[in-house]
């Protein structure tokens, strides 16, 4: 079995953006705290799924929501998370976070308004 091109490209490129998350993250850890690791990891990985998903969406053909969709939605609340986490970290502050929680389902659930607004 032989995988085809356009596959084995988007492997080497999640492997060396995961590589860089990886990198990132233990950056961040060394200097600030090594649960910041985490969280610069998650903001990474969140933002190259929701941006290579769009790239190689292929469904717009088809209507509605569909698979890609969800692993943009995916995309973005990893990134959310991940920045709700330094949030915290940096405000120790409960109602902020949770403010910023809302704020990434709401820009979450616009995204997904925004991509499916035809089908509406």
């Amino acid at each position: 079995m032989s995988e085809e091109p356009e596959t084995k490209k988007w492997n080497n490129v999640t492997g060396a953006a995961f590589a860089i998350a990886i990198v990132i993250g233990a950056v961040v850890g060394y200097l600030t705290e090594w649960m910041n690791a985490v969280f610069a990891f998650l903001i990474v990985s969140g933002i190259y799924f929701a941006v290579s998903f769009y790239i190689r969406d292929d469904s717009r053909k088809s209507g509605g929501p569909s698979m890609t969709d969800g692993a943009i939605m995916g995309g973005v609340l990893l990134t959310g998370i991940g920045i709700c986490g330094f949030i915290y970290y940096y405000t120790k502050d409960a109602m902020i976070t949770a403010i910023a929680i809302i704020a990434v389902m709401l820009i979450a659930s616009a995204t997904m308004i925004i991509r499916n607004r035809r089908y509406l």
